[in-house]
């Protein structure tokens, strides 16, 4: 499933540049999946815990799956606008509802390794994903292309035909649409910071490449998804043998990382800053999403856990968003080496939230064990 949705990342803007008739709309897909995955989310999260996971999967899993098959008629631009929007709808489904069994499915005392595992899909399909998607347009059709990701989506589905769901007890006070689930805000909040920094490099690191006569950006986005393969399974086994303490380590890691890669991005020269930033970016990434997740998931109680998944998910998708329109701004205005320095402070603000507006709440209290 994270396959299909990733090799698109790299294609579509080529299908916009090709076959769009809207002057300045390469990037307005990726902006509508997002709108509607973040739209979605609250709702998904409820019904989670309302009308149970197997119920949500499905059903997002029909709405990211019908989109991709309209593809295959080779749509205008504004149709394929209007279709990704629902497919971002499908994917805050059953992307929230995938998250949600799987943290169902993992012990508490393990859920530190037992996520890093199941996140580790995530990073191998970013990883091969949008390679996978340039390959098959280079080499047959658009057509086909869409043909694929269809099966990919069909075949990814068939596997949840065969898992044990988590039974929902209904109460009549759940019926009341709950957007968000408290106790998941502040890990929330952590993330959401994170990504309005961490975002700056997906999105502005290929045209300041060029700009800086290094065009092969190709090694970033390789070096980067290898090098959160190899540790997410490290900080997933460091979150449950140390517990809070482990925790604590993981996110310091995190930060670090992340402001090391900024600082390497921003002085660009050669491949070797680019896979060197790659590789202190994906440890970053994967530590600090890894370590939010897993307290996401501990902090909630069961029945509770759909919520949480979406309100993290959120502040993940929104971290993303409004930090490219953010440092889209910052950089026509001050260019793109301040940019990347300045990213630095929503590291250092997620930090600060995690180790003094939230004291040792998001690793030691509250936990439902």
């Amino acid at each position: 499933m994270f396959l299909a949705f990733t090799s698109m990342a790299p294609t579509l803007p080529i299908y916009m540049e090709k076959y769009g008739t809207i002057a300045g709309a390469v990037g307005f897909p990726l902006a509508a999946l997002t709108i509607g995955a973040v739209f979605s989310r609250p709702f998904a999260g409820w019904g989670l815990d309302l009308y149970g996971r197997k119920s949500i999967f499905w059903g997002g899993i029909i709405l990211f799956l019908l989109p991709s098959i309209a593809y295959i008629g080779m749509v205008e631009a504004t149709i394929l606008i209007a279709l990704r929007f629902i497919r971002g709808i499908g994917w805050g489904f059953c992307n929230t509802a995938v998250n949600t069994v799987a943290s169902d499915n993992v012990p508490l005392h393990r859920m530190g390794e037992g996520m890093g595992l199941f996140t580790l899909t995530g990073s191998i399909a970013l990883l091969a994903g949008p390679a996978l998607g340039l390959w098959v347009v280079d080499q047959f059709s658009f057509s086909f292309y869409f043909t694929a990701i269809s099966i990919i989506v069909i075949i990814s589905a068939i596997p949840m035909l065969f898992i044990k769901y988590q039974l929902v007890e209904k109460k009549m006070q759940r019926t009341k649409l709950v957007f968000m689930d408290k106790d998941g805000l502040k890990p929330a909040l952590v993330i959401l910071l994170y990504c309005l920094g961490n975002s700056s490099a997906f999105s502005f690191l290929p045209v300041y490449a060029i700009m800086q006569g290094v065009p092969a950006t190709w090694v970033f986005f390789t070096s980067f998804p290898i090098s959160s393969i190899i540790t997410r399974p490290y900080f997933g086994m460091l979150l449950d043998k140390k517990g809070s303490k482990g925790c604590d380590l993981v996110v310091m890691m995190g930060i670090i990382a992340q402001i090391l890669a900024m600082l390497v991005l921003a002085r660009t020269s050669s491949t070797v800053h680019l896979i060197l930033g790659g590789v202190f970016y994906g440890i970053g990434f994967g530590a600090m999403q890894l370590a939010m997740f897993a307290e996401t998931i501990r902090r909630v109680a069961a029945d509770n856990r759909g919520a949480a998944n979406a309100t993290f998910w959120t502040a993940f998708d929104l971290g993303i968003a409004l930090g490219s329109i953010l440092w889209g701004l910052v950089a026509a205005i001050w260019g793109y080496y301040l940019m990347f320095h300045l990213t630095i402070i929503f590291a250092f603000a997620a930090l600060l939230v995690y180790f003094f507006l939230t004291p040792r709440s998001l690793s030691q209290s509250n936990i439902n064990l």
